[in-house]
């Protein structure tokens, strides 16, 4: 199953906090005689490819991040005109740095921090940049910390969630920080900067690498400790209840393992691994429970599926809170790539198994359930320390978190506390002697199972050094070590750096035997090795199937001079203009071995042309350090930006012996304060004249930022105040200082309303000030159309007598007026055999003449006081009626 991909360490001691991946390397699952070696010369090539990638993105977006802070500069202070050209340039350069932010994030986080703007930085960028920069943030929230581990572990990775209020976000810290050491579930504060759409993330966050960068907190947030060791293993004792579930997807519902064989895996063969590597301390028991085929296509998402099947087994009766640990397993999903997942720690611990249904992988993942890390190797050419040397994550060729199914190592056993200092099981050793060690898989005999002996200290961490030592045979689940006589005939060495479960490598003790010779690993008998930096002999005196006897001799103390280390930290917290001092704190360590004389130390910095810098000198004994203060002054004609300043530390007896640091200086000219003022406000009418009520008028209103050049873009509402019963419409506009906008404003008047000249203000309101405003008046005149006035309709009138007696007929019974005005009767024309009236009330009386025969007619005039019209009446006579008949009055209306 396993490969083995390794980092680069160069060094003149051993420094074990570089962890620059850069290859791959295979091992056999079951022994080492099939290892396939790589050439150092590819390995070389391939470390130095990444690095140089990494130094070639970080100089693109630090060269990026300079560049957008000067547009930046020349936005604030540039023109209406310029700054929109120099807005184009910031979302261009945002743009890219986005995409090498993206990048670098992947390959080294702590290079991300470095260029990381701070929210003074982002501070009056327009929106539109903002958006594709990052966000300084403080978030707190409960850590999910795995290990995805491919069959090609080049690809495998320890993975940091940070579950807080507001939903799941990746956190990515420094390599070489002991941010690798917190496990799942611990409650954290992180400070740092959330990075959103990035590397294929929704959102992702980069821890700062400084001290209050990470601290972990109490169940009430308030903070504990920054995070600077692991804290002891717990819950790895005793019965360990494990609940393994058995779950299949929609589209591919078989079950490729019985119960039965999931219960003989988990709780017979790797039960009996861990019973055999605690030494009957630690046991699994449990249940075994499904199939359950979840509603969802094969995935990947294990967060989104592990809620279905929970759900499953809950529905199903099971408790699973009373479980200290779950196994997912299930048929293989291809593009999932990782075979095992497994948190590192957590309560409940959780693995999910991808279809590697077998010791090595569900083993492999328990051991990062019960908290540990990868075991890994040391591979220094010719060389069991020191030079050119690879780091093999997973390389151990004798551990089960490594490449075989052999036992955890004497470390990761003491971190859980399987073999204990305090029952001499492991023994630190401290003076010169012989010392013996049983046989690493038999239950504890009185002898020891590990010898610790201290090295040194990392120059990085100022943590301890360690040799681990133990003495392995081919017994129980190390029989796979049988005839392997470069492993059993001696015993074998460990390095460690502190308490770091992390830090783990097997040391190959023949280094010239044969390539990839991690299979004749051990220092067997009759075999001496010096660490002569360190001033410790250690010889393997004997070994055989009772045990093995280690010599350990230490030298008298001499002087071995060592490369002095330096850190530096700023004391500048915002910009400074030019001219400026700027100081330093700048701690130098004295690394020479304890038999040395006090050394004296030249602390200096560079930097550009026409700057000033002090000098400072340190004595210090080997072992010590102590601050001292560095100011840095820019040149007075220093342009706004970020400049490197680079510190020197010397040993004045050996100037070959000397380090250097580096430490920003930003220069940030005072810029003038920023003043806001009222906006101007242009009104122009788009129309003129009266207007009807109810009808709309439309005015342009011009609105210009009087705010000064060093202020952030303005917001301008605009609005009306109308009379009642009136509206209008508002609006805003976004200025940069100077701009000038328009828009149109509406104002429509009430359709009740009276003639008249209304006063309507129209006003501009600055968002940041309400006080800021500018308001116009216009004048509304409304006035209400004339009505053109209708002639009134006259009808001709028909009248029949019956007699020739007078009557009386009302012509406007049938006539009428489209205003309904009230209609009279101003004129009439007599008849040829009658005459013709106008009564009092508006009717006409006809009376016949003496000589009246057949018919007559006339007509009439009617007005509506404005217009006239004029119909006929025609008279006609029937003999036949009655002679007392007066005949019919016609047919009118009088209005």
């Amino acid at each position: 199953m396993f490969n083995t991909h390794f980092n680069t360490v160069t060094s003149s001691t051993f420094k074990l906090s570089i962890m620059a991946v850069i290859g791959l390397l295979s091992f056999s699952s079951s022994a080492a005689d099939n290892s396939q070696h790589v050439p150092h010369s590819y390995l070389i090539q391939q470390e130095k490819t990444v690095s140089s990638t990494v130094k070639q993105k970080f100089r693109q977006a630090q060269d990026n991040t300079d560049k957008l802070k000067q547009a930046m500069i020349g936005y604030r202070g540039g023109s209406a005109d310029n700054k929109r050209l120099y807005l184009e340039q910031m979302i261009s350069l945002a743009h890219d740095r986005q995409a090498l932010l993206s990048e670098l994030l992947e390959l080294e986080p702590s290079a991300v921090a470095k260029v990381a703007l701070n929210t003074k930085a982002r501070k009056g960028m327009p929106e539109k940049v903002q958006a594709m920069l990052e966000l300084e943030q403080t978030l707190e929230g409960e850590f999910e910390v795995f290990y995805e581990d491919y069959e090609d572990h080049s690809k495998s990775r320890l993975r940091h969630v940070l579950n807080t209020s507001q939903g799941f976000v990746e956190v990515y810290g420094s390599f070489q920080s002991r941010f690798n050491t917190i496990r799942s579930g611990t409650k954290v504060r992180v400070r740092g900067w959330k990075f959103s759409n990035v590397a294929d993330k929704s959102d992702a966050f980069v821890v700062s690498d400084e001290v209050d960068g990470l601290a972990i907190l109490a169940q009430d947030s308030t903070t504990t400790a920054t995070v600077t060791s692991s804290a002891s293993l717990s819950n790895t004792f005793g019965d360990q209840r494990t609940l393994v579930l058995l779950v299949n997807f929609q589209d591919n519902p078989q079950q490729p393992w019985t119960i039965d064989q999931v219960q003989d895996m988990i709780f017979g063969k790797v039960n009996d691994f861990v019973k055999e590597n605690s030494f009957g301390q630690t046991w699994l028991s449990g249940d075994v429970r499904g199939y359950y085929t979840l509603p969802l296509n094969s995935s990947c998402d294990y967060k989104g599926f592990e809620s279905y099947i929970n759900a499953a087994a809950e529905a199903d009766g099971i408790d699973t809170s009373s479980y200290l640990r779950k196994v997912y397993i299930y048929p293989k999903v291809d593009n999932c790539g990782w075979s095992g997942m497994g948190t590192v720690g957590g309560n409940p611990s959780r693995a999910w198994i991808n279809g590697a249904f077998r010791l090595n992988t569900i083993g492999h993942e328990l051991g990062h359930n019960f908290g540990l890390h990868h075991a890994q190797a040391l591979e220094c050419g010719t060389n069991t320390v020191g030079g050119t040397c690879y780091n093999y994550s997973y390389g151990d060729t004798l551990d089960i978190m490594g490449t075989s199914n052999g036992h955890f190592n004497a470390f990761n056993k003491e971190q859980l506390g399987w073999i204990k200092p305090s029952e001499q099981e492991v023994v630190t050793v401290t003076t010169s002697g012989s010392y013996s060690l049983e046989p690493y898989e038999t239950a504890p005999a009185g002898a020891a199972k590990g010898l610790r002996i201290k090295r040194g200290t990392d120059e990085a961490s100022g943590q301890p050094l360690w040799y681990y030592i133990e003495y392995r045979q081919p017994i129980g689940f190390d029989s796979f070590l049988e005839g392997q006589t470069g492993i059993t005939d001696g015993v074998v060495f460990h390095a460690v750096t502190g308490d770091d479960l992390s830090s783990v490598q097997l040391l190959d003790m023949t280094p010239n035997s044969v390539n990839s010779d991690l299979i004749d690993a051990a220092l067997v008998a009759g075999n001496t090795y010096e660490d002569i930096e360190a001033g410790i002999s250690i010889t393997t005196e004997w070994a055989d199937s009772t045990g093995a006897s280690v010599h350990v001799s230490f030298a008298e103390p001499v002087c071995v001079l060592s490369t002095p280390s330096i850190a530096v930290v700023s004391n500048q917290e915002t910009g400074v203009e030019p001219g400026s001092t700027v100081g330093y704190s700048v701690t130098v360590t004295n690394n020479d071995e304890q038999g040395c004389v006090t050394s004296n130390f030249i602390i200096e910095a560079s930097a550009s042309n026409g700057w000033d810098t002090t000098v400072s000198e340190l004595n210090l004994a080997p072992g010590m350090s102590d601050t001292v203060y560095v100011d840095v002054t820019s040149d007075q004609a220093a342009v706004d930006g970020s400049y490197v300043i680079t510190f020197n530390v010397e040993n004045v007896s050996d100037s070959s012996y000397k380090a250097s640091t580096t430490a920003n200086y930003v220069v940030e000219s005072a810029l003038e304060a920023c003043l806001l003022s009222a906006p101007s406000l242009i009104l122009s009418t788009n129309q003129n004249g009266g207007f009807e009520p109810g009808s709309t008028v439309s005015y342009t209103a011009t609105v210009t930022s009087q705010d000064s050049t060093t202020c952030d873009d303005a917001n301008v509402t605009i609005s009306a105040d109308v009379p009642s019963g009136w509206s209008a419409n508002s609006g805003s506009v976004t200025l940069i200082p100077g701009e000038t906008q328009s828009i149109t404003m509406n104002v429509t008047s009430s359709p009740e309303a009276i003639d008249g000249i209304y006063g309507v203000s129209i006003y501009a309101i600055h968002s940041a000030d309400l006080n800021l405003n500018t308001d116009q008046v216009v004048s509304v005149s409304i006035v209400s159309p004339v009505m053109e006035n209708g002639a009134p309709i006259a009808i001709n009138d028909t009248v029949t007598l019956t007699s020739k007696a007078p009557v009386t007929i009302d012509v406007l019974m049938n006539d009428s007026d489209p205003e309904n005005d009230t209609l009279e009767v101003i004129s009439v024309t007599q008849g040829s055999k009658g005459t013709v009236q106008i009564t009092s009330n508006g009717q006409l009386y006809y009376s016949p003449a003496k000589n009246f025969k057949g018919s007559d007619s006339f007509s009439y005039t009617i007005s509506d006081g404005v217009n006239t019209a004029s119909a006929s009446v025609s008279i006609g006579f029937d003999s036949s009626d009655s002679d007392t008949s007066t005949g019919s009055k016609g047919k009118g209306k009088n209005k």
